[in-house]
């Protein structure tokens, strides 16, 4: 679902080079925020240029507001009209939030897999091939598995176990029925039941025969937040912090290294951890939604003082006002931390970002660039002009055909000479509208 394809494996490129250049997750998601930022300015620039032309024509279309208010028709026609000498596309600022929120989708797909897109498992430092993803996928059902093998031993370890309760407890139907564990139902993802059973039996026959810590750490809500569960390569993590990696020697040795290796925190803060209401990585989901009401309130502010025609109040504004900061909230705290301090410095960012734009284009610098801009366009079509053409000339045909049908009642009375003289005339007449529309020589 979070992998968009072409640009998750692009973005997890970027990833690794900023991982191979600072060696650490949390430093390297840094730059990469900033990168993703940086490549959005020219976006941000074209937007506070077509705030800045809506905001110079808006007296005037609210003069048609009130002209043409109760003729549709008209009034649409001489928006467009306005829209098009004016250069403004009223869509125009749905771009930047459309191209944030692909980034956003795609960015969660790096997250989730910081084994897939920042590890050397195949030995090479860009470059994921087939068995590799194989090796990934085999070891994430690995995990899934053993949680609900570990489940069903009811506190046992694996040498407490009676011979009938290994073989009711370890068969495929167990990992194929799956289980609900602290609320949360997860299932096998393994391809091959029996062979995923073989390697889970391994793991408590021959690592962890005697250790009940270790099925007590798999299934303690405390030690592993619930929603882990569905984030199997997250989880890989925090098993291997905790001294348990050794288990995926089952599948391949490599992968216990590269968990090792790679060093997913943030200045120590584990980013595969669970943000909740009782934990200290609460601070990163309130930060975002800080950071974000912050740069609400400095965008509105900016608004007023380019625009200060422009309404703000009622109760719809207020609540927009607030919608952002909400879902800010909302995203870094429903997802890993790692996702939730991308989402947090993507709004700290935007502040800054807002600020310096805000300052170096000046509504009096931005008014001189239309000016200028505005002189090149009038040399071309613009969308809403060549819109406009169109709509005028199916009007055009919209009345000639209503002049046609007027006439029907007319022609009944006359002789059938002169009703085909009639018609010869009508075609006529449209064949030369047709030539005239498309630029081509009529001739009678």
């Amino acid at each position: 679902m979070w992998n968009i394809p072409l640009i998750t494996p692009l973005l997890g490129y970027l990833m690794k080079l900023c991982y191979i250049i600072f060696n650490n997750y949390g430093l390297a998601l840094i730059i990469f925020t900033l990168i993703i930022k940086l490549i959005t300015v020219p976006f941000q620039i074209k937007q506070q240029k077509n705030t800045a032309r809506m905001a110079k024509f808006q007296p005037q279309l609210k003069k048609l507001q009130n002209k043409y208010g109760n003729n549709k028709e008209k009034y649409q026609e001489e928006m467009m009209k306005l829209y098009t000498e004016e250069g403004v596309n009223p869509m125009g600022s749905c771009l930047p939030m459309i191209i944030t929120m692909v980034i956003l989708f795609s960015i969660i797909g790096v997250v989730y897999a910081p084994l897939k897109y920042v590890s050397n498992i195949d030995g090479k430092s860009f470059s994921l091939t087939s068995s590799t993803s194989e090796v990934i996928s085999e070891s994430e059902a690995l995990v899934t598995d053993t949680i609900i093998i570990a489940n069903k031993m009811d506190g046992k370890t694996y040498s407490e176990l009676t011979d009938a309760e290994k073989e009711e407890i370890f068969k495929t139907k167990t990992l194929e029925d799956g289980g609900k564990i602290n609320g949360i139902k997860i299932k096998s993802s393994s391809s091959d039941p029996k062979k995923a059973l073989e390697n889970v039996e391994r793991v408590f026959s021959e690592y962890y025969p005697d250790d009940k810590d270790f099925t007590k750490f798999l299934l303690d809500e405390k030690k592993i937040s619930n929603r882990l569960y569905l984030r199997p390569q997250l989880l890989m993590f925090k098993i291997s912090d905790n001294g348990y990696g050794q288990m995926f020697d089952v599948v391949d040795e490599k992968i216990n290294k590269e968990l090792k290796r790679v060093d997913y925190t943030f200045f120590g803060i584990p980013l595969s951890e669970m943000p909740s209401w009782t934990s200290i990585y609460l601070l990163i989901p309130v930060s975002s939604f800080l950071f974000q009401l912050i740069l609400t309130f400095i965008s509105q502010r900016y608004q007023k003082k380019n625009n200060p025609t422009a309404s703000s109040t009622g109760m719809g504004m207020n609540l927009i006002l607030y919608i952002m900061p909400i879902f800010s909230f909302y995203i870094a705290f429903s997802f890993p931390v790692g996702l939730g301090l991308y989402w947090t410095l993507t709004s700290f960012y935007s502040l800054i970002q807002t600020i310096i734009l805000n300052n170096i284009y000046t509504p009096e610098r931005v008014e001189a660039m239309i000016a200028k801009e505005s002189k090149k366009k009038k040399k071309k079509k613009g969308f809403y002009q060549r819109a406009l053409e169109m709509q005028q000339s199916q009007m055009g045909e919209s009345n000639t055909t209503k002049s046609d049908d007027d006439d029907t009642d007319e022609e009944r009375k006359l002789t059938k000479a002169e009703r085909k003289q009639a018609e010869l005339k009508r075609l006529q007449e449209a064949r030369k509208r047709m030539a005239e529309k498309y630029g081509d020589e009529y001739e009678e």
